[in-house]
């Protein structure tokens, strides 16, 4: 899934293999492939874009500093999603999410209005109960969902039981569900005023 060509050059591994070799442009190729998914995952956690942009290039930085530990056997996608991983709870210890700050619905700048006039408000509504999920649970949704990795490659990337990766997601479907469903029993006014 993360290889372009898993037997060429362009596969990560092989990508790897050359930056390891002093080849800058190779991990360059690495940083512009990943870049959108873990910058997604950044804004998840800090919601500003330059506290985002930030921890993108903490993580990539991280990344390319433990190039020479990673295990060309297992899937680099999923090997980058636990160092990503690990910086962003990192970063909710030390934020502590003490604010909350309004949503941007629309964090990559990108203007869609059909999606943002239709759909602003019930996606406000998921992000919202998204952000109130605690960091283990925010963190097994993302990978899950906006990720599309496996209970089995978040068991990994977390290095959790899988059990546990699905306790994670029944829990946090439970909440966003309940959270979601009463949103929808409040009276219409409040609904506009919240």
């Amino acid at each position: 899934m993360n290889k372009v060509n898993p037997a060429g050059a362009d596969s990560d591994e092989a990508l790897v293999l050359a930056a390891l070799a002093g080849r800058q442009h190779a991990f360059e190729s690495l940083v512009q492939r990943y870049q959108q998914r873990i910058f997604g995952m950044t804004w998840s956690y800090t919601r500003h874009r330059e506290e985002a942009l930030d921890l993108t290039q903490e993580i990539f930085l991280a990344v390319y500093q433990s190039l020479p530990r990673f295990d060309t056997n297992r899937p680099f996608m999923n090997w980058l999603l636990r160092i990503a991983s690990h910086h962003c709870f990192q970063y909710a210890r030390r934020k502590k999410m003490i604010a909350r700050h309004p949503i941007d619905p629309n964090p990559t700048g990108e203007l869609d209005p059909l999606d943002f006039h239709v759909r602003a408000e019930a996606r406000q509504a998921v992000l919202e109960c998204f952000h109130e999920l605690d960091d283990n649970h925010k963190m097994v949704v993302w990978l899950y969902y906006f990720l599309d990795r496996s209970c089995r490659e978040i068991s990994e990337i977390l290095e959790i039981s899988v059990d546990l990766v699905k306790i994670r997601l029944f829990r946090a479907r439970r909440e966003m569900g309940d959270k979601l469903s009463g949103l929808d029993d409040r009276p219409a006014e409040s609904k506009s005023h919240s």
